[in-house]
């Protein structure tokens, strides 16, 4: 899958990121990792949910913590621990995956009206 795949690669990026951040800047890294994560974990836990409202609502968490990983890599640039080179090659990443996981919730929604329309 489309998306499945550019989250791979920007957390792969982002793993990259993690280790310009100083040690000493511990908290700041782990919720890094973390928000990383949870972009992932939670696309594939709503995969595998097996249910379509369960899926959009999962593909929500996982844009938000997409949207608090950008954040948090801007504060990195900021603080000057990665050049804006690679920065860039993560926005463009975290754009691209935003714009195809919104692309996917919007799909995925207007399957789920649909499928309520025949219902009623």
């Amino acid at each position: 899958m489309v998306v499945w795949q550019s989250i791979d690669e920007l957390d792969t990026i982002v793993q990259s990121i993690l280790k310009k951040i100083p040690k000493n800047e511990f908290k700041m890294r782990s919720q890094i990792d973390d928000a990383s994560d949870s972009v992932g974990a939670n696309f594939v836990e709503g995969f595998y949910s097996g249910f379509l409202p369960e899926y959009i609502k999962f593909l929500t968490y996982s844009r938000r913590s997409l949207g608090e990983l950008q954040e948090r890599i801007r504060r990195v640039l900021r603080k000057g621990y990665i050049t804006l080179v690679e920065y860039e090659k993560f926005d463009e990443r975290a754009s691209k995956t935003m714009f195809l996981l919104n692309r996917l919730i919007y799909s995925l929604k207007n399957k789920q009206n649909v499928t309520r329309s025949k219902n009623e």
